[in-house]
């Protein structure tokens, strides 16, 4: 009988507690983890592949003498109510290995076709003025200062202009393609890997179309101050005071490219109350409920206590429709190549395609970054690039 792989229990157990799945749930699976997770086992292949699979943990972890430290070089990640979660779930740092491993191929892509580093990336600092700050943004991408307003396809607006720039937009809403790991909008809306070639932005396709366009804006000005510096701070004093302090300064800056405060000022109708002003400047200027409360307030167009009574039912309006959009996408089967072509930069997909044609990398790289292979692959080109 062939001879099993030793596994230390403190792997068993760093895998477990990092699955998020609870110790009866996986043993009505596994008879033995008990005992695998107190004392050292020798398990077999198929055993180590089946627990790999149930518990998200790459297939290597198990041969270690101890847990692995997975040092994801990230900012940070915000959620909706801006709480900041200990321990990440493997869905978000799956995603993060996956998105640093295209933003690593389009870097070498870029570097090797001579390209020169984008020099808005860490060109701007907290000191400056949110709304100046917002006007360079915006000129850079080649938008005018009512781009958004009455526009009814703004997100995409944003995306290409973004893109066109040379900033990589993903989105998705699971890891890779894999329906039965959904990524959780209650652990985070976005973020963004920071570099001077290919900044990156990743967006949780499972929120609201509007909630993404903030997103989307918050992490621009994250990539104009390159934060990825500021919180790798080494010395590590007032980080928390830092981190505070410039995520109100990116929130205040994403709001004003969305909505400018002299223009909001116009617009605020004195004849309606606080909740028909929210709705009327919502629908008008593509942004959530709770950014146009936020701003009222913060332009001082409505009461602290105003505020108070309004933002908590805008806040459970909010988590009812991202409910109903969950269970409607869950009903709807969609179109892949739209769903999957969605979930790519098209700049991203254009490189890898050339560069696969080149002969610069094999397909099996190229079926790898983009998710796809075979026939499969030649029409998501097709799609992509005729879309």
């Amino acid at each position: 009988m062939a001879k099993g792989i030793t596994v230390k229990p403190i792997i068993i157990q760093w895998a477990i507690q990092n699955s998020g799945k609870s110790m009866s749930l996986i043993s009505q699976k596994f008879s033995k983890i008990d005992e695998w997770a107190s004392t050292e086992s020798e398990l077999s292949v198929n055993e180590l592949n089946k627990l790999s699979k149930e518990l998200r943990v790459p297939f290597g972890y198990f041969f270690l003498k101890k847990p692995p430290v997975e040092d994801i070089e990230l900012l940070k990640y915000r959620t909706i109510d801006n709480e900041e979660h200990e321990t990440p779930s493997r869905e978000l740092i799956d995603t993060i290995k996956h998105m640093e491993a295209r933003q690593s191929f389009m870097r070498e892509n870029l570097v090797e076709d001579g390209f020169l580093p984008l020099n808005f990336v860490g060109s701007a600092t907290t000191n400056e003025e949110a709304e100046e700050l917002a006007t360079a943004i915006l000129t850079e991408l080649g938008l005018t200062s009512d781009w958004n307003q009455k526009n009814p396809d703004t997100f995409n607006t944003l995306r290409q202009a973004a893109s066109n720039a040379g900033i990589l937009v993903m989105q998705n809403g699971v890891v890779g393609n894999n329906n039965y790991r959904p990524l959780d909008v209650a652990e985070f809306r976005a973020f963004v890997l920071i570099d001077e070639y290919a900044p990156l932005i990743f967006l949780n396709a499972r929120d609201s179309v509007k909630a993404k366009i903030f997103s989307l804006c918050h992490e621009l000005v994250h990539i104009w101050l390159g934060v990825n510096e500021l919180y790798n701070d080494p010395q590590g004093e007032n980080q928390v005071f830092l981190n505070e302090q410039l995520e109100k300064f990116c929130n205040e800056t994403a709001a004003e490219m969305l909505l400018p405060g002299n223009v909001l000022r116009e617009i605020y109708d004195v004849e309606m109350n606080a909740y028909e002003n929210i709705k009327s400047i919502s629908k008008g200027f593509s942004v959530s409920d709770l950014v146009a409360c936020i701003r009222l307030r913060q332009q001082k167009l409505i009461s602290k206590k105003i505020f108070d009574e309004v933002y908590p039912t805008l806040l459970e309006e909010m988590r009812k429709n991202l409910s109903a959009k969950e269970e409607m996408e869950k009903s709807s089967g969609g179109n892949y190549y739209y769903t999957q072509g969605s979930r790519l930069d098209k700049n991203f997909v254009h490189s890898v395609s050339r560069k696969a044609r080149e002969g610069k990398i094999l397909y099996t790289e190229a079926y790898e970054l983009l998710g796809a292979k075979g026939k499969t692959y030649d029409k998501l080109i097709e799609f992509v690039e005729g879309r």
